[in-house]
């Protein structure tokens, strides 16, 4: 699935009745994924070939290539995203309203512009 793709995906599973309560978490995985395969092509548009690395790598690199906002807005997002997908005992689910304004915010990252771009 494109990131599009997922993001779509995710707005119908936080539209959805029937999760028991589970659909801010699973739509939280799917903009992550979303979020990730972004990453994945601003870094191969600003750095070309390169060996395999991890997200938080990646947003390092950003940082540095790509324009202050957008690598803050990943890094932020990625985050929030991933803390969500986890679950702790003592702490509660994500809202719907939270999981919407990463999704949000994921979308406005796709859109945004590459500086410096190969």
């Amino acid at each position: 699935m494109s990131d599009s793709d997922l993001l779509d995906q995710a707005g119908r599973v936080l539209k959805q009745r029937g999760t028991g309560g589970y659909s801010p978490r699973m739509a939280a995985f799917l903009a992550r994924r979303a979020l990730e395969e972004t990453i994945d092509s601003r870094y191969q548009a600003l750095v070309g070939s390169a060996p395999p690395m991890n997200v938080r790598s990646k947003l390092v690199i950003l940082r540095v290539l790509d324009t202050p906002e957008a690598a803050d807005r990943a890094a932020y997002a990625w985050n929030r995203l991933s803390n969500a997908c986890h679950l702790h005992a003592f702490e509660m689910q994500p809202s719907v309203a939270e999981v919407e304004r990463l999704c949000e915010i994921v979308s406005e990252l796709r859109a945004c512009p590459l500086v410096g771009a190969r």
